[in-house]
């Protein structure tokens, strides 16, 4: 009678460092697909940014965001101790996903805060989304 079980343990062995392997590549592929490698990624210029507006870039003073899924009315910015300009207006309604550009006036500063408040144009509800820019 031959003996099979060698075989068998040593396959057992192998599949089960296999997977532990795997599981590892995958997690370590993960946090680097999320950034957390990447020590440029964390060098936000707003912190906290804002919560219904989506970051896209920022040089100079001139911050420029994303609106989110649903249009906006009567939008102003507010900035403590300088000027606020959403693209060259100061009341604007702004439609769904639209980029736009907010320009501070204050570029001097470290700490700015700014202050965007706006109108749901589907509830009618006035809403206030902060965020400070890190100049």
């Amino acid at each position: 009678m031959i003996d099979t079980r060698k075989g068998q343990v040593s396959l057992e062995y192998l599949m089960t460092y296999g997977i532990a392997i795997a599981i590892v590549v995958i997690a370590i592929a993960a946090l680097y697909s999320m950034g957390v490698f990447n020590p440029s990624s964390s060098a936000m210029p707003c912190s906290p940014c804002f919560s219904s507006f989506a970051y896209v870039d920022y040089a100079d003073g001139e911050l420029m965001i994303k609106n989110g899924p649903r249009a906006l009315e009567n939008v102003y910015c507010n900035v403590t101790g300088g000027t606020c300009n959403i693209d060259s207006f100061a009341l604007v309604n702004l439609s769904a996903n639209q980029q736009f550009k907010i320009t501070l006036g204050n570029k001097t500063e470290q700490n700015v805060p700014l202050t965007l408040s706006y109108t749901d144009a589907l509830s009618g509800l006035p809403h206030t989304d902060i965020a400070t820019i890190h100049n």
